[in-house]
């Protein structure tokens, strides 16, 4: 699952890298994206794609009114065009969720350790995401099965795209039509690092959470 990320590369990178040609919010870097808070995503709108900030996490479509459940953070690429929670998105209500790195939790015996995980280059990239325009408007994070380089970690990685891929994302295409594209997608070289466990409680958004366990005193 994907269920920590991290967003702070400066605003004038991220303008230039996905095409955008202006930003109709306030940009805030952090270094502790945690589920129902306001996600940087990219939605394709017209020849433009759109950034807007989403609260990350589907509402139950289960949930009754005045019930809360935990949000739906993650979907699985293998089986999201069959659950009837995405099946009437997956087509038609596709969106890019950018980040700059995430974390994993490896477990060692009876504990977990935070492990932070970015590309090699060290460049932000766009985790494959679905959204609802619903009131107030949310998405979830595309996962499927980790590759060998995120496999010691984690079972299941995010789906991370690559230009090309996220053009297919967002092109209006079925599901159908890009499912094995993603399924075999690369990202391209990763690296990771243990960090401390500043990372487990979202109140925690500093940039102590991303440096190696052993250079914080």
């Amino acid at each position: 699952m994907c269920g920590r990320f991290t967003l702070h590369t400066p605003v004038e990178i991220l303008v230039e890298r996905f095409s955008l040609s202006s930003l109709d919010f306030s940009y805030n870097p952090s270094y502790n994206v945690a589920p129902t808070q306001n996600v940087f995503t990219i939605l394709p709108k017209g020849s433009t794609p759109t950034a807007s900030l989403i609260r990350w996490g589907l509402t139950p479509p289960w949930q009754k009114k005045g019930q809360s459940s935990p949000p739906l953070i993650n979907a699985r690429l293998e089986t999201v065009a069959d659950k009837p929670t995405f099946k009437g998105l997956v087509n038609t209500q596709r969106c890019l969720i950018i980040a700059d790195g995430f974390y994993e939790w490896k477990k060692e015996g009876a504990k977990k350790y935070p492990v932070y995980i970015t590309l090699d280059n060290g460049e932000p990239f766009a985790f494959a995401g679905l959204w609802d325009n619903a009131s107030p408007a949310s998405c979830t994070i595309i996962t499927k099965e980790a590759n060998d380089f995120i496999k010691p970690i984690h079972h299941r990685m995010p789906v991370i795209l690559t230009p090309e891929t996220e053009k297919l994302w967002l092109a209006p295409l079925t599901f159908s039509e890009i499912r094995d594209s993603l399924l075999i997608e690369n990202p391209g070289p990763l690296k990771h690092h243990r960090v401390s466990t500043l990372v487990n409680s979202p109140r925690n958004n500093v940039a102590s959470c991303i440096l190696p366990v052993d250079e914080l005193v």
